[in-house]
């Protein structure tokens, strides 16, 4: 649930929530398809998102004004997601000119609503120590869409990534969401973690991941496989052996 501060935090928090009500979309009895334009004081000042059944499809670079698909497939759609740049610069500023003018008329009026943000880390692929793999940070409930993401291992920083806007996913609540990844090879005794502090925030919240319950080694494969091997034969010839006994007791009597 959101958690009211005083508004002298209300700037940052209009900036990146309103702005989210100005979604548009197009919707049937079975699809929804939205567009979500937000902008904020701090980075990125703006992004424009297109939303199909609440999975993106585009975003918007606003540096190079260029379109970048979320998967392959999408390319050929490209033209298509945002077929009038002028459009998108008049409403970027109408966005901001908003967010400005509305901070003002609810200064000491409106309280901030921010949300707890909440990570979960997990591999990409089952776990095998000593084997390459890839720990995903999935980051819900963000308010605002503006994160500096840290990877640890062993308290040792590996890598620290401010997130563009086109790799945040809307969601139906109009939070935001989004992913992290690290390749590592993990090993016993390894802690990893994953640090995310949102813009204008001092509270930093941390996720951790350890190597638990892998499945076997090739290692351990091959030994089993092997011991499973031999086992089969000495049991085949005990079969053998008690064969050829009982068929002597046999024609002794």
């Amino acid at each position: 649930m959101p958690q009211l501060q005083p508004y002298r935090d209300g700037l940052r928090t209009l900036a990146l929530v309103l702005p989210l009500l100005a979604a548009l979309g197009l919707c049937d009895d079975d699809h929804y398809l939205s567009q979500v334009l937000f902008c904020q004081p701090s980075k990125p000042s703006v992004g424009l998102l297109k939303m199909f059944d609440g999975d993106q499809m585009f975003s918007y670079n606003f540096e190079n004004y260029s379109v970048s698909p979320w998967i392959k497939d999408f390319d050929k759609w490209r033209d298509q997601a945002f077929p009038n740049p002028s459009n998108i610069t008049f409403l970027a500023n109408l966005c901001h000119q908003f967010r400005h003018n509305l901070t003002q008329a609810l200064v000491d009026i409106t309280p901030e609503a921010r949300g707890s943000t909440r990570l979960n880390v997990f591999s990409a692929h089952p776990l095998r120590i000593g084997k390459q793999n890839t720990l995903i940070c999935a980051i819900d409930d963000v308010y605002p869409p503006a994160l500096t993401i840290t990877w640890r291992k062993n308290s040792e920083s590996l890598s620290t990534t401010l997130l563009n806007s086109d790799k945040y996913v809307v969601m139906n609540d109009l939070s935001f969401q989004a992913f992290s990844y690290l390749n590592v090879t993990p090993y016993h005794g390894d802690i990893f973690s994953c640090e995310v502090q949102v813009s204008g925030d001092s509270a930093t919240s941390i996720a951790f991941w350890v190597p638990q319950f892998p499945v076997p080694s090739d290692l351990m494969e091959n030994v089993l496989c092997g011991f499973a091997f031999v086992l089969g034969i000495i049991f085949l010839l005990a079969g053998f052996v008690f064969f050829y006994l009982a068929k002597k007791l046999h024609n002794t009597d």
